[in-house]
C-alpha cells in the first residue's frame, strides 16, 4: 500500500493538524496542536453530546424552517458524543487511566453509561477489562464481542459473501435491536440502587416530554431514541465488526505485549489524494471521486463509528495502561518513529476495507476447528 497520509501532504501545512485528526494517522514526528486534559475531554465531549440533543429536541418541538437540517445534524453531534463517551471515557476508565483517581474513573464511567441507556460500568468492565484483554481469551471463541457475533450469525467458515449479507440482514433486523436495547434496559435497571435512580431521573425527563413539550411524543422518539438508542446500537455493531480481526490465530512467539498484535491494525478513515500531474479530465475524475468518498464516507465513519482514539487501537493494545490516550494518534506515530517498537504497526484505511478484513479471516476459520490457536 502507497503511503495514504503522505498523499494528504498536497493540502497546506496549516491544515495538516485537520488530516490527521480526520484519518486518525498523525505524520512522522508530528506534534499535538492540543492536549486534552481529561477534563476537558470530558467537557467537549459532554458538550458535544447535550447540544445534539438539544438542537435535535429544539428542531423537532419548534418546527422552525429548515428544521429537518437542524434535526440531523443534532443526530451527528448526539451520536458522535454518545459513541465517544463509551468508547474513550469509560473505556479509559475501566482501564482506570481516564483521570488518575479511581473514584473519578468510577463515577465518570457510571455517569456516561447512564447517559447513554448503556450496560452498567461494571458489566462493561466485566466484558472488556475481564475477559477481552486477557491472553488466553483474546479475539478467541471465548471473547465477549466474538460471542456477541457468533449469536447474531457471523460463524467462521461462511464465505466472505454470505458475511456480508449477514450483515446488512442484521443492520436492518428487528431482533438485533430487541435483544441489545432489552440487555441495556435489563442492566440499568437491575444493577444497584444510585444506578437505577440515575437511570430513572434520566429516562424518566425524556418519557415525561409527551406531557408538557409540544411535539413531546415526535421529540422523544426522533431526538433522543433514535440516536442514543438505536443509532448508537448500529455504530457498536459496525465498530465491533472491524475492530480485530476476530479468531485470528495466536501467534505463541510473541510476549504479553505484542500477543494482539496478529489480530489487530490500525483503522484509518480516508483515501489516496489525487496525484499531481495528472491529465485534466481524469484528475477531474479523481477529484470528484476522492471529495464524494471523503465527505459522504470517511468523514461520516471518523465522527459517527470509529470515534476518539479509536483509529489507533492497535497502540492501545501495545499500551493498555498509556496516559496519551487523548493523543494517541501522535503517541502510535512517536512510538513508530522511535523505531523500537517490536513488530511492524499494520493498518487498513477504510471503515469497510476493515470488516471485510475481519470476515475474510472468519470464512477461512473451520467451522468445528481449533479456534483457540
Amino acid at each position: 500500500m502507497s503511503d495514504v497520509r503522505a498523499s494528504y501532504l498536497r493540502f497546506p501545512g496549516w491544515t495538516q493538524h485537520f488530516w490527521t485528526w480526520a484519518t486518525g494517522r498523525a505524520l512522522p514526528h508530528q506534534e499535538p496542536l492540543i492536549r486534552h486534559t481529561w477534563a476537558s475531554y470530558t467537557a467537549v465531549t459532554l458538550v458535544t453530546f447535550l447540544g445534539g440533543l438539544a438542537l435535535s429536541a429544539t428542531a423537532v418541538s419548534a418546527r422552525f424552517p429548515l428544521w429537518g437540517l437542524a434535526l440531523v445534524a443534532g443526530w451527528v453531534l448526539t451520536l458522535q458524543g454518545a459513541r465517544t463517551m463509551i468508547l474513550v471515557i469509560a473505556h479509559q476508565a475501566l482501564h482506570r487511566k481516564f483521570s488518575g483517581n479511581r473514584s473519578l474513573d468510577r463515577f465518570f464511567g457510571e455517569l456516561v453509561t447512564v447517559l447513554n441507556i448503556y450496560n452498567t460500568f461494571q458489566e462493561f468492565k466485566e466484558e472488556h477489562f475481564d475477559n477481552h484483554h486477557r491472553r488466553s481469551i483474546f479475539a478467541t471463541e471465548q471473547d465477549p464481542p466474538v460471542q456477541f457475533l457468533f449469536h447474531f450469525g457471523f460463524l467462521p467458515s461462511m464465505s466472505r459473501g454470505r458475511l456480508w449479507r449477514r450483515a446488512f440482514a442484521v443492520f436492518l433486523s428487528p431482533r438485533f435491536y430487541a435483544v441489545t436495547v432489552g440487555g441495556r434496559l435489563r442492566s440499568n435497571l437491575t444493577t444497584g440502587t444510585w444506578r437505577r435512580a440515575g437511570f430513572a431521573l434520566w429516562a424518566g425527563f425524556w418519557l415525561s416530554l409527551p406531557f408538557w413539550l409540544p411535539h413531546g411524543t415526535s421529540t422523544l422518539l426522533l431526538a433522543f431514541v433514535l440516536p442514543v438508542i438505536f443509532l448508537s446500537q448500529l455504530s457498536a455493531l459496525l465498530d465491533r465488526l472491524g475492530e480485530h480481526a476476530w479468531l485470528t490465530p495466536a501467534d505463541p512467539d510473541q510476549d504479553n505485549r505484542f500477543y494482539t498484535v496478529p489480530a489487530t491494525s490500525a483503522r484509518f478513515c480516508g483515501a489516496p489524494v489525487p496525484e499531481r500531474g495528472l491529465p485534466a479530465g481524469r484528475a477531474a475524475a479523481a477529484w470528484a471521486g476522492w471529495l464524494l468518498g471523503t465527505v459522504f464516507y470517511h468523514l461520516p465513519s471518523r465522527c459517527l463509528v470509529v470515534v476518539g482514539d479509536l483509529p489507533n487501537h492497535d497502540y492501545h493494545h501495545r499500551y493498555p495502561t498509556t496516559d496519551a490516550w487523548t493523543t494517541a494518534a501522535y503517541a502510535r506515530q512517536r512510538d513508530i518513529d522511535s523505531g523500537d517498537h517490536g513488530p511492524p504497526y499494520t493498518e487498513v484505511w477504510g471503515m469497510f476495507q476493515a470488516v471485510d478484513r475481519m470476515f475474510r479471516t472468519m470464512s477461512e476459520v473451520p467451522r468445528d476447528g481449533d479456534l483457540v490457536g
